[in-house]
Formats: structure tokens, C-alpha cells, sequence
């Protein structure tokens, strides 16, 4: 029997109201958003669950996301300066090489990327767009090895979307994880630190180098995004970290890594929760459904996949638990600037006054979260 299962949802929380010149916020699309979600399950779920850790800050530019930094304080690493590489190498060498990616040594992720150059600024698309292929990685890097030979930078190489470096090459460098600046305009999300410069002069001759490749020219061909330049973060040393469950279901990287260091089982996240009815023990489950969506602003798309989420996991969770399948159900809500963690117990269920008065308004549990601060 599955005794508690955690549902970590990155971009399940709207949007907070934009601030305007003056000082104030228009929350009208906050408004709009939260009448239009029809979310049963995952409102009894939060109205009958007592909070759990929660973050509150008014730093609109963390470089990391909520669900990144809710993860590294679960394992016990820094929340500040996400040490995400490390985990991430090790997710792509694999359990079968982890003594080998266990080396002390601090390493970051060099990740090929698309910046769109947008009227009057550059702005970094979401890499999980551009589906690198195996064959366009190796000639990608091919034409860039000679120059990272010269700069002295060693280079590996294994996931064809990933690629990774010593830390130490640039030193550490103040760093946001992709996502978080995908979309907007990336002046603001730059690295900086002591060799910044030095960082982003490779980062031009790379960019040189692709401009014109015959990968590129392929992908434009066929409509897709070029691969034109590189993105550089998650610097950090692998640490031993604790078992976060018994079964971890994901597809990101980062918590596959944090999985294998903690010695737990780590399978591919499922489409719904009928497939892992079966677990044993404890599981955690990443879902990203709600991720592409939110990102891109596409908000029908993101209460459709919010209405699915609640159909496809968080309805059937809430009959495990009223059933005794399922002792506890963990929610991790997050935005793009905040998370916050619900924990709901069988014997919360039977609790009805929770669900009584404002206590018992889930939509204002969500307006809350997406300010926050």
C-alpha cells in the first residue's frame, strides 16, 4: 500500500497581479483566472490540509524557481545558489557510473539554448522546445571543440541536451536555471560574478560558431528552432542528500539526480495516477503539466491543464485516501515566485469545518500564494 504520496506542481498557481508605475496592482487576471478554474478535488484537498513550509519574499528576480529551491531544502543543499549540475550530471552518466560523477569536483550545466532576438532586447525560449537530437549535439560540439580546447575547458558531453563543465573554469557565478528566464528579457538574468566577462566572451564565439552551421540551417529549414547559443548555470558539488521517498516519478533532471544520490528508486513520471496505484512505501511525483502553459502565458491552455491535473491526479489521490489506499497526500504548489506545501491525512477528511467559512475558500488559498510576499 502507498502511505503518502507527495504531488510536487510547479506553475499551478497564477500569476500575482502586475505592479503598475504608480505603485498599485491590477489583479483583474488574477480574478479572471481563478473564477474560471473548476478544481473540486484539489480544493477539498488544500481546505482540509494543514499547512506546511512556505515561502514569502518580495524578490520578484530569484534565480532559481520555487520548486527548484523547495526540492534543494528537502535534500538539504543550498536554497540560495541551487547546486543543481551536479545532481543533473548525475542523472545523465547514470546510477551505473555514479562513483564516477562523484569526484568532488564542482561542475555546471552548459546548456545549448535558443535566445529569439526580440525589437529591442534577446529573449531565452524554452529549451525543452527545441528536442536536441543526438547527431545535431555531436556536430554542435565538433565545431566549438577546438575553441574550448584553446580556453582549456573541458567538456562533457553526456545527454544530447545537457552538457557540463567544471565550475571552476569560470569560477562560481551568479546563475539562473534556464526556465526561470525563459521568456523574458534576459539583460536581467545574466550571469555575473568575478569572470563574468570571461563567461560571456566564449558564450559569443559559440554563438559565432552557430550562427551559420549546417545544423542550423536544417532545423530553420524545417521549421524548427536554431540552436544559437549556450546557457550556463547550476553550479555546484554533488553532496549525499537523504532519501526523499521511497519512489521518485520524474522526468526533470535535477530530482532524478537527487533521487540517485539518495539511493531511491527513480521511474519516468506516468500521465495519471491509476499507474502508480501499485507503489509501495512512500512516492513522490513531479508533474509538469502546467509548466509550458503558465510559461507562455497561453492561459486557456493552462486552466485546461489545470482541469486535467485535477481529473487525472488529484481526484483519484483524494479517493485513495478517503478509501484507505493511501494514509497522507503532500501538495506542493508553486508560481513563478513562490511555493507552498500542504500536507492532508485520511483523518483530516472527516475535519468539515475546515471546509467552512473563508478556511474552506481554496481560490483564496491560491490568491494568496501568487502574491505572497
Amino acid at each position: 500500500m502507498m502511505t503518502h504520496l507527495t504531488l510536487i506542481v510547479p506553475f499551478s498557481v497564477p500569476p500575482g497581479a502586475a505592479i503598475d508605475a504608480d505603485g498599485g496592482g491590477n489583479d483583474a487576471m488574477l480574478e479572471a483566472l481563478l473564477r474560471q478554474l473548476e478544481l473540486p478535488a484539489l480544493g477539498k484537498l488544500l481546505t482540509r490540509a494543514s499547512p506546511g513550509p512556505r515561502e514569502r519574499h518580495d524578490d520578484p528576480f530569484q534565480r532559481s524557481l520555487p520548486h527548484e529551491r523547495w526540492l534543494a531544502g528537502r535534500a538539504g543543499l543550498d536554497t540560495v545558489r541551487v547546486p543543481s549540475a551536479p545532481f543533473m550530471r548525475l542523472a545523465d552518466i547514470g546510477a551505473a557510473s555514479a562513483g564516477a560523477a562523484n569526484d568532488g569536483q564542482a561542475w555546471a550545466c552548459l546548456q545549448p539554448v535558443h535566445i529569439h532576438a526580440a525589437r529591442d532586447h534577446l529573449v531565452l525560449m524554452d529549451p525543452a522546445q527545441l528536442h536536441v537530437r543526438a547527431e545535431e549535439s555531436a556536430a554542435l560540439h565538433a565545431a566549438v571543440s577546438d575553441l574550448l580546447r584553446e580556453s582549456g575547458i573541458l567538456l562533457e558531453t553526456p545527454h544530447p541536451a545537457r552538457w557540463y563543465i567544471p565550475e571552476a573554469v569560470f569560477g562560481p557565478l551568479v546563475a539562473a536555471s534556464p526556465l526561470r528566464a525563459t521568456g523574458r528579457n534576459i539583460d536581467v538574468w545574466m550571469q555575473s560574478g568575478v569572470r563574468a566577462r570571461d563567461w560571456r566572451r566564449i558564450q559569443n564565439e559559440i554563438q559565432m560558431t552557430w550562427y551559420d552551421h549546417p545544423v542550423n540551417q536544417a532545423r530553420e529549414a524545417a521549421g524548427e528552432l536554431s540552436i544559437n547559443s549556450v546557457w550556463l548555470h547550476g553550479g555546484g558539488i554533488l553532496q549525499q542528500v537523504p532519501r526523499l521517498a521511497d519512489t521518485v516519478l520524474t522526468g526533470d533532471a535535477f530530482l532524478h539526480g537527487l533521487a540517485l544520490a539518495g539511493g531511491t528508486v527513480c521511474q519516468p513520471a506516468p500521465a495519471r495516477f491509476k499507474a502508480i496505484e501499485g507503489i509501495e512505501g512512500s512516492a513522490m511525483v513531479l508533474l509538469e503539466d502546467a509548466i509550458e502553459a503558465h510559461i507562455a502565458e497561453d492561459w486557456g491552455l493552462w486552466i485546461e491543464r489545470m482541469h486535467a491535473l485535477d481529473a487525472e491526479w488529484f481526484s483519484p489521490a483524494l479517493a485513495a485516501l478517503e478509501g484507505g489506499q493511501l494514509q497522507a497526500v503532500t501538495l506542493m504548489l508553486a508560481g513563478d515566485n513562490h511555493y507552498a506545501e500542504f500536507t492532508v491525512r485520511r483523518a483530516d477528511l472527516r475535519k468539515f469545518w475546515r471546509g467552512l467559512g473563508q478556511r474552506g475558500d481554496w481560490r483564496a488559498l491560491l490568491s494568496d500564494l501568487a502574491y505572497a510576499a
